[in-house]
């Protein structure tokens, strides 16, 4: 389970454009929520990289992000 912050990382990407992203609905909100936050499980993570057109020979990162238990 990954936060915003954390997949932003993972991904290269900045955590106002996940937000962005999810407001303006572009992008579905993750499965679940932990405390009212966004959660990302890994399915979620690799539908994040797919939106922003990411993919594993982006880089090592996004590449561990979409396996599970990573």
């Amino acid at each position: 389970i990954y936060s915003t912050g954390q997949v932003a990382r993972l991904l290269g990407l900045r955590p106002h454009q996940l937000e962005y992203a999810h407001a303006s609905q572009a992008l579905a909100e993750p499965t679940f929520r932990f405390l009212g936050k966004r959660v990302y499980r890994a399915d979620d993570v690799r539908r994040v990289a797919e939106h922003f057109g990411l993919t594993p020979d982006d880089g090592p990162n996004v590449a561990e992000a979409g396996k599970e238990g990573a």
